[in-house]
């Protein structure tokens, strides 16, 4: 008998645990609702990609020696465990009170945009009933940027009736990396075409006996990498997507740091850069690189870059 009762009891309990899962909303499982899935019966609201932890995940790159505006989208998340059947508004705007402490905090220096600067769509939206997401767009306009400072740009949740505010992803940190370096530089140089290899020594006189030569286009346009280092067109293959990469020995003032960028490591793998001096009270590099057009970097032709960079 106690065999029969116990039985029923397993019986019974299986049909509720069932019963239960089929009326779980099948939306929520898959994720159509929001990212949140403890929501514990609110509604969120949230930036995408926001937060401190995708920093860098919101950097955007621009060209300040162009007049035309690039765009970059703003989401807004809307985390709920079922689907919704009204709408939901969401002011936002630029919280430029958040820079300060991000700068106290890491030890930076950025600074705010102007209303030249930047431009949100709209900064009252509305996620419609069912919707998970709404998106507006942020205009940069490129040539209102010193190339030298750094911007941040922290696109916050103002309020949301009805809802939750996130506590970690109420902000997206959009950011703007500038360097010191970075800017137009007036260029004197000259590639150096040889035939076959000429067993040049670093550091020694441009050798005579070269068939002809190619002068480096100027001025050129340092864009910052990092808020250390910039790149900048290599010789007069920019065209071509060659670029240094520059940076200033932490250890010696007057020695730069030269790299090829990934396509010009692609196109000439061996790439010797024999000078490379900088002088911080004429803000000026002088960068002299060996290499061999051959295939692999060698069995080819040498080709002598000599070029010096004069920040205007």
């Amino acid at each position: 008998m106690k065999k029969i009762f116990f039985n029923s009891l397993l019986l019974i309990l299986s049909i509720s645990v069932t019963l239960s899962s089929c009326l779980k909303d099948a939306g929520y499982d898959k994720g159509l609702y929001g990212a949140i899935r403890d929501t514990e019966g609110k509604k969120y609201v949230s930036v995408g990609i926001g937060g401190l932890q995708n920093f860098s995940k919101s950097s955007i790159l621009i060209n300040t020696q162009k007049d035309s505006a690039i765009t970059v989208d703003v989401t807004i998340n809307l985390d709920y465990a079922a689907k919704t059947t009204e709408p939901q508004s969401v002011k936002i705007g630029i919280d430029n009170s958040k820079i300060a402490g991000y700068n106290s905090a890491n030890s930076k220096n950025f600074q705010p945009v102007t209303t030249e600067m930047v431009k949100l769509g709209s900064t009252d939206l509305t996620i419609p009933a069912g919707a998970s997401s709404v998106t507006t767009k942020l205009t940069i306009n490129q040539a209102k940027f010193d190339p030298a400072t750094s911007y941040l740009i922290p696109i916050t949740i103002l309020d949301a009736p009805g809802a939750t505010l996130s506590s970690n992803l109420n902000t997206r940190y959009y950011n703007i990396i500038g360097n010191p370096l970075a800017g137009n530089y007036t260029v004197v140089g000259t590639r150096y075409n040889y035939t076959g290899t000429i067993g040049y020594s670093c550091g020694a006189p441009i050798p005579t006996g070269y068939g002809s030569t190619a002068a480096s286009p100027s001025p050129k346009l340092a864009r910052p990498v990092d808020d250390k280092t910039i790149s900048i067109d290599y010789a007069n293959l920019g065209g071509s997507g060659y670029q240094y990469l520059i940076s200033i020995d932490p250890n010696n003032p007057n020695n730069a740091i030269v790299k090829s960028n990934a396509t010009l490591l692609e196109g000439l793998p061996v790439v010797n850069y024999c000078v490379h001096t900088y002088n911080p009270a004429t803000k000026q590099f002088h960068i002299v690189s060996l290499y061999n057009n051959g295939a692999g970097g060698s069995g080819g032709s040498d080709r002598i870059i000599d070029e010096v960079f004069t920040k205007q």
